[in-house]
């Protein structure tokens, strides 16, 4: 008996790149961004080549969807809420998780060696969020996203990326982004 063929439904079609983007992260987490190989992916998430390349259409496409996962907030109405308070702790939610440190890392080792993948890392992950940032700022902060975002991750993402540190809880996340708001001046 042969499988269903045709297009898939748009819940299939979710599910299918979700399949592919949890390959992405372990791969990317476990072992880097040399062990993108489609025919891995493919095999791994349980689809066609062909459809990864329909879909993602290369490798940075893979990370780019990896990428966008951890900024999911970005999209998604009400979960980071409306004051600035929220949206720091839903950033920082996503991006002090395994998942996040995992794509980090293996892209921190694979930027010497190709370089475009930085910056489509930096346009698509801490730029989209200090852009995001800086639509929660008031008017009159005289504050940057950029040092918001920078004094927000600060040192426990640098802990979490050596491994010195456990993701942390959403009482410590509290406890962080109203610090650093405080320090900052800003509204919390």
């Amino acid at each position: 008996m042969t499988g269903k063929r045709g297009r898939p439904s748009a819940d299939e079609a979710t599910a299918r790149d979700e399949r592919v983007v949890d390959v992405v992260v372990a791969l990317l987490s476990d072992e880097g961004f040399e062990a993108l190989i489609f025919d891995r992916v493919a095999a791994d998430a349980h689809v066609a080549k062909r459809t990864l390349y329909g879909v993602f259409g290369d490798r940075a496409g893979l990370v780019r969807a990896a990428i966008r996962r951890q900024h999911s907030y970005l999209g998604e109405a009400g979960d980071a809420g409306d004051d600035l308070r929220s949206a720091s702790r839903a950033i920082l939610a996503h991006l002090l998780g395994d998942e996040a440190i995992g794509i980090h890392r293996a892209i921190i080792a694979a930027a010497g060696r190709h370089p475009s993948l930085a910056v489509e890392f930096y346009d698509e992950g801490p730029g989209r969020a200090q852009g995001f940032l800086a639509s929660h700022l008031p008017a009159d902060a005289v504050v940057t996203a950029e040092t918001l975002f920078t004094a927000l991750l600060g040192e426990p993402h640098r802990r979490r990326l050596l491994g010195l540190a456990e993701p942390p809880t959403p009482a410590e996340i509290d406890v962080h982004v109203d610090g650093v708001l405080r320090a900052l001046g800003l509204p919390g």
